[in-house]
């Protein structure tokens, strides 16, 4: 059931003729955040947030560089404006919470040229309660009926300087998989490119996270540093040399450009602003949508201890996989090249490959069968240049097979033309009721709010590279939930139960293992949000071993989800709820940790809890599991030591 309310609160129209004019103001929902407009001295437009009265973002420039050289970026007189308060209800198919509340004020400012083209540009902003938003609109006129946009004059100057974790990419053309480093704005270089989201946080623990919202037909947005704690927006270009990143005719908008705020950096892993920021949902029927984990027998490079039963992908390698999953509440198999053709030929040259063509040696319609026997679903995975050639032929075969979603990867890219690409073929899926997985994709910024079959996105440093770098180290996985999961789902590959600890891992392309505890592992399934979350360890690393009854017990998509505690690349503490029973995951960096943790977060009544924790050898020994027992209430603590690189997961039952 969604609730809507909205309200003009006013509407005025005006005509300045001085260049300056006196600021615009908006404020949220409970006045914490206040959103500021003004034009400067040579009819420039610029903006500044405060929170709780307190300056977090200080006049900072606005505008539109455009390739013919007619910017608009100055000489604008206020023609119009527009304020609105909306106040909505709505239901999520899939996600972190079941219901969300999109609850702010808008202020609409029509800016006009003071010079003969008198063209028009709209900023449209909005103030909520956990953060600030804006964006450009370009309305229809006969003066500027199409434009190629080159760069933004979007600019964050910031009144002070602030602690930073920011992924330095330094390019266009990448996985989006990085490190977000702790460093300060100021220190951000001029050159090359940060990521978004770039999470910011003050003295005081308010805590600031920059990306964007409804990425639809635009450039990926990055950021450059400038003088001092100040930092400007940079677009992904288009791949043809011309120095355009944007191509659009009038009416147009761009996508929102976000400032994420909170007390603490937990209330912005509870936000739901991206989402807001998003259109309802498209789909006339999501019965066909359905969260779940999926065994991923890549990362363990197929292995088998089954005699007779080859540790390749073939027909009975992924039978032992499909067994092992359904017997384990596993829904899905993720199948993994060369299904189709050889798997780095696949990559490499995708245009000699047909995916409607699988090998004959797997039986494919046979392994489907198997599934559907099992109750469980396949997800075929694809190189996005064969989807590019073929979706029109693949996609109504792939669902007559039977498949239930796709795995897509390799786009690598975030400009304009590869936005509209996703889009087109997120559309296309649906037709055809399979839902899709982005790998080799950029950050999320709403979109499964809109099309609620895009179950998850890579773009995230996961435990896949465990197979050949040091990179995932606790402090890491402790760092992306307030980094890059503040954007949305994200495909780490939970699960490995061949933890060992940092000192003694190394990379291991066939039997790849993990820094820090099994608890750890387990606690990534509540921590990180994934409506489809890997299960990425073989059954032979399962099979008998204490913590495998807590991944099938645990839901990826939930009712609502709270943060109990953390600090950004030191520890964290979420529980969700799904139905009558809450889950709750606690991971901590390289140091271990004694955490005590009220229960206030229950409802009434008494929880049966099922607690795996790190044994008393854990710091040693990460693959021990203490398992216990207990029955709680909402007014209590539950007192836990975290090994070193620990954690631990909780399933709370009402009774």
């Amino acid at each position: 059931m969604r609730r809507f309310f909205s309200a003009v609160l006013f509407a005025v129209c005006v005509s300045v003729h001085s260049p300056a004019s006196t600021p615009l103001i908006v404020r949220s929902p409970d006045s914490r955040v206040s959103i500021s407009f003004r034009l400067d001295t040579t009819g420039a437009p610029c903006w500044s947030v405060s929170y709780r009265d307190h300056g977090l973002l200080g006049w900072s420039p606005l505008g539109l560089q455009l390739k013919d050289g007619n910017d608009l970026m100055y000489g604008f007189v206020v023609r119009d404006t527009l304020t609105v308060e909306h106040d909505e209800e709505y239901t999520l198919t899939i996600g972190k919470t079941k219901q969300a509340r999109d609850h702010y004020r808008a202020l609409e400012v029509l800016l006009e040229e003071r010079s003969r083209l008198r063209r028009t540009l709209s900023l449209q902003f909005r103030a909520y309660d956990d953060g600030a938003a804006f964006r450009y609109v370009l309305p229809a006129q006969d003066s500027l009926s199409s434009f190629e946009i080159v760069q933004e004059e979007t600019g964050f100057n910031f009144p002070a300087d602030l602690k930073a974790w920011a992924f330095q990419i330094n390019a266009f053309y990448h996985s989006f998989e990085g490190a977000y480093l702790p460093t300060t704005v100021d220190a951000i270089p001029d050159t090359g490119e940060v990521y978004l989201p770039l999470t910011m946080q003050g003295p005081d623990g308010v805590t600031l996270s920059i990306t964007e919202a409804d990425l639809t037909d635009y450039a990926g947005m990055y950021l450059r540093g400038l003088p001092g704690p100040s930092l400007r927006t940079v677009l992904a270009p288009w791949r043809d040399g011309s120095g355009v990143c944007v191509r659009g005719s009038t009416p147009f908008r761009s996508p929102w450009r976000v400032l994420m705020i909170g007390d603490s950096p937990g209330r912005l892993i509870e936000s739901t602003i991206i989402l807001n920021l998003n259109a309802p949902c498209r789909l006339s029927d999501v019965s066909w949508i359905r969260p779940g984990k999926a065994i991923f027998p890549w990362w363990p490079n197929f292995f088998s201890d089954k005699p007779g039963v080859p540790g390749r992908l073939s027909f009975e390698n992924q039978k032992y996989y499909i067994d092992f999953a359904a017997e384990n509440g596993i829904r899905y198999l993720e199948l993994e090249p060369p299904w189709y053709g050889d798997t780095d030929d696949c990559i490499a040259h995708p245009e000699k490959y047909d995916i409607t063509r699988p090998v004959p040696e797997l039986r494919l319609p046979e392994l489907f069968a198997y599934a559907r026997v099992k109750g469980m679903g396949i997800f075929l995975w694809t190189h996005w240049r064969n989807v590019d050639m073929q979706a029109d032929s693949a996609f109504p075969m792939f669902a007559r097979w039977g498949a239930a979603g796709v795995k897509i990867d390799f786009m690598n890219r975030d400009d304009q033309e590869m936005v509209r690409w996703y889009h087109k073929v997120l559309k296309k899926a649906a037709e055809h009721r399979l839902m899709v997985f982005f790998h080799g994709a950029y950050k999320p910024t709403g979109t499964q709010r809109t099309f609620p079959h895009l179950l998850t996105q890579e773009g995230v440093m996961g435990n896949e590279q465990n197979k050949v770098i040091r990179a995932i180290t606790p402090q890491h996985t402790v760092t992306l939930p307030f980094t890059r999961m503040l954007a949305g789902p994200m495909d780490f590959t939970p699960g490995g139960f061949r933890a060992v600890t940092v000192e003694e891992f190394a990379p291991d392309w066939d039997r790849p293992r993990v820094m820090g505890t099994r608890c750890r592992q387990l606690a990534m399934f509540v921590v990180y949000e994934s409506p489809l979350a890997m299960v990425c360890d073989d059954p032979s690393a399962y099979r008998d071993q204490p913590g495998l009854e807590f991944i099938r017990m645990v839901p990826t998509s939930w009712d609502e989800t709270r943060v109990i505690d953390g600090r950004i690349g030191e520890f964290i503490v979420v529980a969700r709820r799904s139905g009558n029973e809450w889950y709750l995951g606690a991971m901590t960096n390289e140091s271990a940790k004694l955490i005590d943790l009220p229960l206030t977060f229950l409802g009434k009544g008494q929880y049966v809890a099922d607690i795996f924790e790190d044994g008393r050898d854990a710091d040693v020994q990460p693959v021990d599991v203490s398992i216990a027992r207990k029955t709680l209430r909402s007014d209590d603590t539950l007192s836990v030591r975290l090994a070193r690189g620990g954690g631990l997961a909780v399933r709370f039952v009402g009774q």
